[in-house]
C-alpha cells in the first residue's frame, strides 16, 4: 500500500526492522533510511551530504531534497518528501535513472575534487557594480 505521509524518528542507529511510513534519521551517521513509499518494502537510503540529499526539520515536519528516485528498484518509484507529505512523481525511466546516476557521481566528484573552473569565484556585488558602471560609461 502506498504511503502518503511519513513520520520522522531521530536516533543514532537505524533499527534492523523498518516500519512503513517511518523516516529513520541518524544525524550521527548523516543518513536517512526508510522503506520505499510505494509499498514494495525495499530499503531506501538517502545519505545527507551537500552533493546528495538535504534534510530540513522545522521542529514538526521533515523535508528531503532532491526527490527520491528509486529507478534502480523494480518499482521505479519517484517521489518527494515535503513536510512529511509524500508527493508522487512519474516513475523514472532507465534513461532518467542512468542520467541521475551520472549527475550524482559528477556532483560527488566535484565536491571532493573541484576543478579549477569551479573554484573561480563570482565577483562581489561591489565588484559587479563597478564593472557595470564602467561598461555603462563606455556606451556614452
Amino acid at each position: 500500500m502506498k504511503v502518503e505521509r511519513v513520520e520522522p524518528r531521530f536516533g543514532e542507529f537505524i533499527p534492523d526492522v523498518l516500519e512503513d511510513g517511518v523516516l529513520y534519521v541518524s544525524m550521527s551517521y548523516g543518513t536517512v533510511i526508510h522503506r520505499c513509499c510505494c509499498g514494495c518494502g525495499e530499503k531506501v537510503s538517502t545519505p545527507l551530504h551537500p552533493a546528495q540529499w538535504r534534510l530540513t526539520y522545522d521542529g514538526e515536519a521533515v523535508s528531503l531534497s532532491p526527490s527520491i528516485g528509486s529507478g534502480s528498484l523494480p518499482c521505479r518509484s519517484h517521489y518527494f518528501i515535503t513536510r512529511n507529505d509524500v508527493r508522487w512523481a512519474a516513475p523514472m525511466s532507465k534513461t532518467q535513472t542512468a542520467a541521475g546516476v551520472r549527475r550524482d557521481r559528477a556532483a560527488l566528484s566535484e565536491h571532493y575534487e573541484p576543478t579549477s573552473s569551479s573554484l573561480q569565484r563570482r565577483p562581489s556585488w561591489p565588484g559587479r557594480l563597478k564593472d557595470w558602471v564602467l561598461r555603462r560609461g563606455r556606451r556614452v
